[in-house]
């Protein structure tokens, strides 16, 4: 679930900025980094901004929106919770928290959620979101519902063509999954979601050779996408390619401390290298990144 998040991410942070607003200009210019990927410098931006206006949600939500992209996923709940809280009406901030919920398998409070404030939203957006949880929690009919509503709503949404595909392969409904993924990608060339999931496709249809070339070209044109990398390692790595499958996912967490499935994968493999002392280090990750996920959630102290 990675790649959803870093496909779904960005989905509403251009429509939580106000024209009239008198810190527009700075905030604009923290937006173009963070979507450049300039993710420090934006960080720096929203950082500067709140020491003065601590109660300035609007940079408090794409601080939080930064500090998920670098992979600082428990600072960046703590950073959208606040804003959940400090400004009720701000939708965008629950809907990032939802796909942020639902990528860390963190279904209680991604539920919490969508049986509140989304239960009785109507928007494409509301959809999106119902039904990438619904997706998530093995609910696919369900899920299908909610996002071919929400493409019906609005052909353009970001995101939405990609996932419904997704959805469409857990539902075995591979002859529906793979045309929307080819068209997502059409769509939007950059959409690592749609690339990595049309590459398993292509392999659990015996078209191997056709997924390895997808995500090695999706890597090679995009080299900060590790949701891609850390699927090309599990081919890899289910080709009997090891230490090449290793290599990988060493980038993948030099990139993403927090990535923990890919850190699952590394103590397997290392174990299966004779490499003990780095299998051990990689499940001493995986239980640090649990403890901390439990931690960030609201309540826990």
């Amino acid at each position: 679930m990675r790649t959803f998040l870093t496909s779904v991410i960005l989905l509403f942070v251009s429509t939580a900025l106000s024209a009239a607003d008198p810190l527009a200009e700075r905030m604009e210019s923290g937006l173009r980094a963070l979507q450049s990927g300039e993710l420090e410098k934006a960080a720096a931006v929203y950082l500067e901004i709140l020491t003065s206006n601590p109660r300035y949600t609007a940079a408090r939500h794409l601080l939080g929106v930064c500090q998920l992209q670098m992979g600082r996923m428990a600072d960046g709940i703590r950073s959208l919770e606040v804003v959940r809280k400090e400004n009720p009406q701000n939708r965008q901030a629950e809907y990032t928290l939802v796909s942020t919920y639902v990528a860390l398998s963190m279904f209680d409070e991604a539920q919490k959620i969508v049986d509140t404030t989304l239960r009785t939203d109507r928007t494409a957006e509301a959809c999106f979101m119902r039904g990438s949880y619904r997706m998530a929690r093995a609910d696919y009919e369900g899920a299908i519902r909610e996002l071919e509503t929400a493409r019906k709503m609005n052909p353009k949404l970001p995101g939405v063509r990609s996932m419904l595909g997704v959805t469409y392969g857990f539902a075995n409904r591979s002859d529906q999954a793979i045309p929307m993924l080819e068209a997502a990608l059409k769509e939007n060339a950059r959409d690592g979601n749609a690339a990595a999931f049309l590459g398993w496709l292509y392999k659990e249809r015996d078209r191997g050779s056709e997924a390895t070339t997808l995500l090695e070209q999706t890597v090679k044109e995009r080299p900060g996408d590790f949701g891609a990398l850390f699927l090309l390692a599990q081919l890899t790595q289910a080709r009997g390619q090891a230490a090449e499958a290793v290599t990988m996912l060493e980038k993948v967490v030099e990139a993403q401390p927090e990535h923990r499935g890919a850190y699952v994968l590394l103590a397997r493999l290392y174990q299966q290298l004779q490499r003990p002392a780095d299998a051990a280090r990689a499940r001493n990750v995986v239980a640090q990144l649990n403890a901390a996920q439990q931690a960030a959630q609201p309540g826990a102290r």
